[in-house]
């Protein structure tokens, strides 16, 4: 197992879970350094893979958009309203998704390691957990998605 996966039974530690589309993402609530609204979102001031600069502790970061599928998208969909800083080295990036919210531990289900078939090399994807009813997210963390991104964006 993970060390993520392995880290989960503390039972105080609060999650953030995110979600793009359909798709829901679990992330330690730790590894979320800033919560913005896609309304501060400079697009006039895109990098290359980025939807544009969000300020924050007074210097401007990349924002990258994010399809269901974990690639990057040129613009930003309609229901992406939520930014999320992640630390990326000695700034921060910023992802995109349509809803958080947060939780502890203990209200989600039986966490699995992801099944071999669905390994793929480089996925940020570290786990899966099962949620209320049919829903089931994706593992991962700040480090992941940050280096998913920086090899999609060719940081």
């Amino acid at each position: 197992m993970t060390k993520f996966l392995t880290s989960l039974p503390d039972a105080d530690l609060k999650l953030a879970l995110l979600k793009i589309s359909d798709r829901w993402f679990v992330f330690p609530q730790r590894d979320i350094g800033a919560l913005e609204s896609t309304y501060d979102i400079d697009t006039h001031e895109a990098e290359p893979f980025s939807v544009g600069r969000i300020n924050y502790q007074n210097q401007g970061w990349p924002v990258y958009c994010l399809s269901p599928e974990l690639s990057l998208l040129s613009g930003i969909p309609a229901e992406r309203r939520a930014c999320i800083l992640l630390s990326a080295g000695a700034g921060y990036i910023g992802v995109l998704f349509d809803e958080i919210s947060i939780a502890k531990q203990e209200v989600l289900g039986i966490r699995q390691e992801l099944p071999p078939a669905m390994r793929l090399p480089d996925t940020p994807v570290i786990g899966l957990v099962q949620l209320a009813g049919d829903n089931v997210a994706c593992i991962t963390g700040a480090e992941q998605i940050t280096a998913h991104i920086e090899r999609l964006a060719k940081i």
